[in-house]
């Protein structure tokens, strides 16, 4: 006898065996039982989810023996027929192949003989998007008035290409696809029903390639039995699919979060020696981490759909890694996989790993908050509000003093922790220029004064910032700009740092007198504000300036 596959073997045989689409399964039944059918129904959803097999066990159910019944007997002669596709009475149509106006014409003559032999002729449908335009009009009477001998069950993956006219005349079910546990029980049941013995990881693997899909679930786990034979061993589905065992996933988000980027590199050369798919890896990498960021935010949401086992896995593992590291590295891995399509596939793979676990890599605002969100989860850094403290100025000719610190308070009245916690100098003037950038968004002349100074200084919450020209010190040392400084701060380190202003000289050689300083002062101020608005003087004015800058700073002498 010819084998027959999985799929095929154990396709539903009544609406109990349907998975996953209760609320479809539930209201034919209660229909059937109370004996208010519609004369036509259209089924949509995903492939394999059991459209055309709810339809055939809906035609067993209305020509059963002992029917109409919601629970078709399964025995008798038109259920039989029906279940071997050669009951002359329950017709079923591929649209794909047959949907012209002329074999639309021959169907719609057909509809008005009576039953062979069976309770009701059923018309099934299936890929009824196909239908041309034409088909559907010249079919448009009979649906909407068909004889009472006869019902419709219409089946299709795209029903928005279905005309309106029918969709009115029809009553619409929706197939979803089907949850990871219950594909997972189906999976288990086929498996003891085969004498498969299924090695602890083969469930989530075999789920995962199904997709939602119950035929490609069976279908998937059909090729791995011809590979693996009865005992199904997790090497052997991994060969087969190409799947990236959990295993290697859990490792590599945990590398992620221990910033290991050398166990990083590592991992993606253990694939590719073992001729792994890159960018399978990195589409599955990307689907991990999403899972543990839709743990992080909505644990109690089900919005992660998976075995229980793995479930279990994955809330465990969403504690170690911070929310903006997660976010930050599924962004880096979706857009690793743009340009892994362009060619080289290995290299913006290493990269982008190593970015996701080393973001003091990189200046960017994603990479400074991730890094906060590191220090956060690893010893934790407090946000205290932006604290009030006096600007302290220093003229050039006098020596740079910083005040000792005043107490600061939160607004809960608790003393605010020490900045030394987590950001220090060092980090300040690393991420210095996402500061200016953030104070230019908010402020053209803000970014144009702040560009001139120099955080030299951190002690406690006080950020003392150095400026050569005391017009730019005044300016950013007023109440305004502190507060909006604090908030800038607040959002780049993601502590709010109270803003102290010194001037010093900041030339070498002799000093300058004040009345010098100032008018540089002036002509720079004015240069960089008439820069960043895009009003710069005229060619003639800037050659001016330059050569009165030559002859009063430098004694030059115009010979020419």
């Amino acid at each position: 006898m010819a084998y027959v596959s999985l799929y095929r073997k154990y396709r539903p045989q009544t609406f109990a065996e349907v998975v996953g689409q209760d609320h479809v399964t539930t209201t034919l039944s209660n229909a059937l039982t109370e004996n208010r059918l519609h004369h036509a129904y259209l089924f949509t959803g995903p492939r394999g989810t059991g459209k055309t097999s709810a339809a055939r066990i809906l035609a067993k159910a209305l020509n059963c023996e002992r029917g109409p019944t919601a629970t078709p007997c399964n025995v008798c002669p038109s259920c039989v027929g029906i279940t071997a596709g050669n009951n002359v009475d329950v017709i079923e149509i591929d649209a794909a192949s047959h949907g012209g106006v002329d074999d639309v014409r021959d169907l719609r003559d057909r509809v008005a003989f009576a039953p062979a032999a069976a309770r009701m002729k059923v018309y099934i449908v299936d890929e009824c998007h196909m239908l041309s335009t034409a088909g559907w009009n010249a079919f448009l009477k009979t649906v909407e008035e068909p004889p009472g001998h006869v019902l419709f069950v219409f089946a299709t993956t795209e029903p928005h290409k279905v005309l309106d006219t029918i969709l009115s005349r029809t009553q619409r079910f929706d197939f979803k696809r089907v949850g990871s546990p219950a594909l997972g029980g189906l999976v288990a049941d086929v498996a003891e029903r085969e004498g498969l013995e299924l090695e602890p990881g083969v469930v989530d693997l075999v789920v995962r390639a199904g997709d939602g899909s119950a035929r490609d679930t069976l279908s998937v786990l059909d090729q791995i039995m011809a590979f693996t034979g009865l005992k199904v061993t997790l090497q052997g589905v991994v060969d087969v699919l190409g799947a990236v065992p959990d295993e290697l996933l859990i490792e590599t988000a945990d590398l992620i979060a221990a910033g290991d980027v050398a166990g990083l590199l590592v991992l993606v050369q253990r694939l590719g020696d073992a001729g792994r798919d890159l960018r399978q890896f990195a589409r599955d990498a990307v689907e991990h981490l999403r899972s543990l960021l839709l743990l992080q935010v909505a644990p109690d949401a089900g919005l992660v759909e998976t075995t229980p086992d793995r479930l279990a896995r994955l809330t465990a593992q969403a504690g170690r890694l911070g929310r903006v590291e997660l976010l930050r590295a599924v962004e880096l891995l979706a857009e690793c996989q743009a340009v892994m399509r362009r060619g080289n596939t290995r290299l913006p793979l290493e990269i982008a790993l190593a970015k996701a676990a080393m973001p003091e890599a990189s200046g960017d605002p994603a990479a400074l908050a991730a890094r906060m969100d590191r220090l956060e989860r690893r010893g934790g850094v407090g946000r205290p509000p932006p604290p009030v403290t006096p600007v302290a100025e220093v003229p050039a000719s006098e020596e740079v003093t910083v005040p000792d610190p005043a107490p600061v308070r939160s607004t809960t009245a608790e003393t605010a922790p020490p900045t030394g916690a987590g950001v220090d100098i060092d980090l300040v003037r690393r991420s210095w220029d996402a500061v200016l950038a953030a104070a230019k968004r908010r402020s053209l002349k803000l970014g144009a004064m702040l560009a001139s100074g120099q955080p030299v200084d951190l002690t406690d919450s006080r950020l003392t910032l150095r400026f050569t020209y005391p017009f730019h010190a005044e300016f950013c040392g007023s109440d305004t700009s502190r507060a909006t400084l604090g908030q800038i701060l607040d959002e780049v380190l993601g502590v709010p740092l109270d803003i102290v202003c010194v001037v010093v000289d900041g030339g070498a050689g002799s000093p300058r007198t004040d009345d010098t300083a100032a008018s540089e002062a002036d002509d720079v101020a004015e240069t960089e504000l008439a820069e960043a608005a895009g009003e710069l003087p005229d060619e003639a004015e800037a050659h001016a300036r330059a050569i009165a800058t030559l002859t009063r700073d430098l004694g030059a002498t115009v010979v020419e």
